[in-house]
């Protein structure tokens, strides 16, 4: 087969959060509590956090446990007393790779499991690709993660930096050149996105629906070329990737003294209605004809936006949703927890078949990114790319 045909694939999916989970509606609570918020802001904040969408989120800090007095982070305090980011880069370098080996030894040993194959999984992994925008240090978290895996000495390093939500699509991206040019290779991909770090302190009330939103958490996932011992997996197809214009302070993420500073405009949902159709235009030729949507849950507005413009059952949008609720809006990793969450879906149908589907995240820019995905059930027969664009069956939820 022509390297330009060559079929790629994801091949395994994993994902960890770390040891904090809260509950949505008590962190509402302890922000109000931090803020000595009046009536008026503590009714903002108790709408803001039970409109989100979010039951629960996964933090590296223990703080929501405690009372915010007691806590440096809690949005209180003076800009003399939080954290610095200096503070906040000392635990991104702790805990971003413990979360981030986590999620990717699940992704191995998940490998390892589904595929039949009598080699160390780790030993064949040739590239590694690292993603996350909430923290830096060198030597980097890419040689940590491949330190504490065991990887090969010669494996070759990537690092996809500051690119936000959308950030695993340009990983998948090189990484599906990478196994095009190079059939025996295997690219490991971990995303890491400590979130909770950047809460910010003061009243300003962009910052506090920030807080609402983002959490904690990584997901990895394996790319190569698909062999008939392989287990399920998802064939990729073309992408798309489109800057939006007169966008460029829609979605803003800054370096401050104080940690990173994230700007959101109310506008992002309506703005993503208008431009999302014409992406998927672009990627798919106008077929829209999709058994799955892997939809980025970048927070309830916008999936509620985009499931009205694509007419979307409520059953299409089960894992978008059923992420978002239950680990909020993890930026870089959130579309392969979504993607993890599909799987199990197709997974558990009565008669798995071949599935066509999108997959599509938005991140600073204003900047949309799209992939074809195809489900392959165990030992499927499938037709070759580019998809037929045929229409299939809807996932129906799983109980």
């Amino acid at each position: 087969m022509d390297a330009s045909r060559r079929s790629v694939a994801l091949l395994a999916l994993g994902s960890a959060v770390p040891s904090y989970r809260v509950e949505q509606a008590h962190l509402a609570g302890w922000m109000a509590e931090s803020l000595q918020a009046d009536r008026k802001l503590s009714r903002w904040l108790r709408s803001l956090y039970a409109y989100s969408g979010i039951d629960t989120r996964y933090s590296c800090l223990p703080d929501a446990a405690y009372s915010p007095a007691l806590s440096r982070f809690a949005p209180h305090r003076a800009l003399v007393e939080a954290p610095t980011t200096a503070e906040r880069m000392a635990i991104y370098k702790r805990e971003a790779v413990q979360v981030g080996t986590a999620a990717a030894w699940e992704t191995l040993q998940d490998y390892a499991r589904t595929a039949k194959r009598d080699a160390v999984v780790a030993d064949a992994v040739t590239h590694l690709i690292v993603v996350s925008c909430t923290g830096f240090f060198a030597p980097g978290l890419d040689q940590a993660i491949a330190r504490e895996l065991g990887l090969r000495a010669t494996v070759e390093r990537t690092t996809v930096g500051f690119m936000g939500c959308a950030a695993a699509f340009n990983a998948l991206r090189l990484a599906t050149q990478i196994v095009q040019g190079d059939a025996a290779a295997l690219v490991l991909i971990v995303c890491v996105e400590l979130c909770s770090l950047h809460i910010q302190p003061g009243t300003d009330r962009v910052n506090l629906v920030v807080a609402s939103l983002f959490a904690d958490g990584a997901a990895a996932c394996l790319v190569g070329s698909p062999t008939p011992d392989d287990g399920e997996h998802f064939v990729i197809g073309r992408f798309h990737t489109s800057l939006q214009p007169d966008s460029q302070s829609d979605m803003v993420w800054d370096i401050g003294d104080h940690g990173f500073t994230m700007h959101l405009s109310p506008r992002i949902p309506a703005r993503l209605g208008e431009a999302a159709p014409r992406a998927l235009d672009a990627l798919s030729g106008n077929k829209h004809h999709l058994d799955f949507w892997a939809i980025h849950p970048g927070g309830r507005a916008i999936v509620d936006e985009l499931a009205t413009i694509f007419a979307l059952t409520p059953a299409q949008t089960v894992a978008t949703r059923h992420v978002l609720r239950n680990y909020g809006n993890m930026s870089s990793p959130t579309i392969l927890f979504v993607l993890q969450d599909m799987l199990a879906q197709l997974r558990q149908q009565q008669e798995a078949a071949v599935q066509d589907g999108v997959a599509m995240a938005f991140g600073p820019g204003l900047v949309i990114e799209m992939a074809q995905l195809r489900y392959v059930p165990v030992a499927t027969e499938q037709s070759p790319l580019p998809f037929s664009g045929k229409k299939g069956a809807v996932v129906e939820q799983v109980a």
